[in-house]
C-alpha cells in the first residue's frame, strides 16, 4: 500500500513538473515571438514625406522628402484644400519630384499632396505628406483669343483682345477699388470712377471720336484702339477725372501713394511713354491683386518692363 502511495506522489510532483516546463516553455516562445512582430513593424513603419513646390516657366515642379519604407507615392490635385483629389501620377519609390504641366494659361490655384505607400505581403499601409497651396500658370498662352503672360491678362498695343470679348467690371477689382474708396474717405479724399469697363464697340466709337478730332497719331498717345484698350478686361479703371489737370491734385497724390495696398498700379508711368506707348495718365488703375501689385511697383518699372513683353501696334 505505501509503495502505490509513494508511485502515485512520483508520478503527481513529475506531472507537475513537466506543466511548469511547458508553461515556461510557452511564455518564453510568446516573449520571442511578440518581440519579433513588433520588430517587424517598426521596420514598415511609414514616415511622412514632406511637399515643396516651385513655380517654373512651364510647370509646377513638385519636390517631397523621401519616406522611409514606401515602396510608392502618388500625386494628387485639387482646386479646393477640403474638395475632391484627382490623382496625377504614380511613382516609384526612388521618384521625389514631379512636374505638373497641366493647367490652363490662366492664373489658377491648387492645392497639392503626396501620398506615400508601402506594401507587405497583403497589407498595404500609407500615409499623406503636407497639403500646399500654389498658383499655376504658363509663360505665355491664349484661352479663347485672350493673352496671358505669367498667369496676367494682358491687352496694350501688341496684345488684343476679341471682338466678343465682354466680361463686365470685373468683381475683384471692383471690391478693391470700394475698400480703397472707403479708405481714401476717412483720409479727406474723394475718389470714384470716371470710366471702367468699356466694352469693343464703344471703345472702337470713343476712339475714332479722338481721331477725328485730333488726328490718329496724336490720338494713338492716349486712346487705345478697338481691341487693345484695359478697360475691356474689365480691371482698369480711370479715376475722378481723366485728363493732365488730375495730375497735382491731392486725390492724385494720394492714388499714387496708396493704390499698390488694394491691388492697383498706376499703369502708364512718367517716364515710361515710349515702352506702354502710352502717356503719363495719373488716373488710370489697373487691378493686379495686391501680392503682384506691391512686385510690380517696388520692381519701379512698368507693366511690360516687369513682364518682358512689348506695347507696339503693327501696323501705323
Amino acid at each position: 500500500m505505501r509503495q502505490s502511495r509513494i508511485k502515485t506522489l512520483a508520478i503527481t510532483i513529475f506531472t507537475l513538473g513537466a506543466i511548469i516546463l511547458m508553461t515556461a516553455a510557452t511564455s518564453d516562445n510568446n516573449y520571442s515571438k511578440s518581440n519579433f512582430v513588433s520588430a517587424e513593424s517598426s521596420e514598415t513603419l511609414l514616415t511622412k514625406p514632406v511637399l515643396t513646390a516651385k513655380l517654373k516657366k512651364s510647370s509646377l515642379k513638385l519636390n517631397w522628402t523621401k519616406a522611409e519604407n514606401a515602396n510608392e507615392y502618388k500625386i494628387y490635385r485639387s482646386k479646393k484644400k477640403n474638395g475632391k483629389y484627382k490623382k496625377l501620377a504614380e511613382v516609384t519609390a526612388d521618384t521625389l519630384t514631379f512636374s505638373d504641366k497641366d493647367f490652363k494659361g490662366e492664373r489658377k490655384t491648387y492645392y497639392y499632396k503626396i501620398k506615400a505607400v508601402t506594401r507587405s505581403g497583403e497589407s498595404v499601409e500609407h500615409t499623406y505628406s503636407n497639403t500646399i497651396k500654389k498658383t499655376v500658370y504658363k509663360r505665355k498662352s491664349k484661352v479663347h483669343g485672350v493673352t496671358y503672360i505669367d498667369g496676367i491678362l494682358i491687352a496694350n498695343k501688341t496684345y488684343k483682345l476679341p471682338k466678343t470679348y465682354n466680361p463686365g467690371t470685373n468683381s475683384k477689382a471692383y471690391k478693391a477699388f470700394q475698400k480703397m474708396q472707403s479708405a481714401a474717405y476717412k483720409d479727406g479724399i474723394s475718389l470714384f470712377i470716371a470710366s471702367g469697363f468699356r466694352s469693343y464697340s464703344y471703345q472702337k466709337s470713343l476712339y475714332n471720336s479722338y481721331k477725328a478730332r485730333d488726328g490718329k497719331e496724336i490720338a494713338d498717345t492716349y486712346s487705345a484702339r478697338a481691341g487693345y484698350s484695359e478697360h475691356q478686361t474689365g480691371l482698369a479703371f480711370d479715376i475722378n477725372n481723366p485728363s493732365s489737370t488730375f495730375d497735382n491734385t491731392k486725390e492724385a497724390k494720394w492714388l499714387t501713394k496708396n493704390c499698390t495696398k488694394y491691388g492697383f498700379i498706376i499703369r502708364y508711368q512718367k517716364s515710361k511713354e515710349k515702352i506702354t506707348g502710352y502717356k503719363y495718365e495719373s488716373w488710370h488703375i489697373r487691378y493686379l491683386g495686391k501680392s503682384l501689385a506691391k512686385k510690380v511697383t517696388k520692381s519701379g518699372k512698368c507693366l511690360e518692363e516687369y513682364l518682358g513683353i512689348t506695347s507696339e501696334y503693327k501696323h501705323r
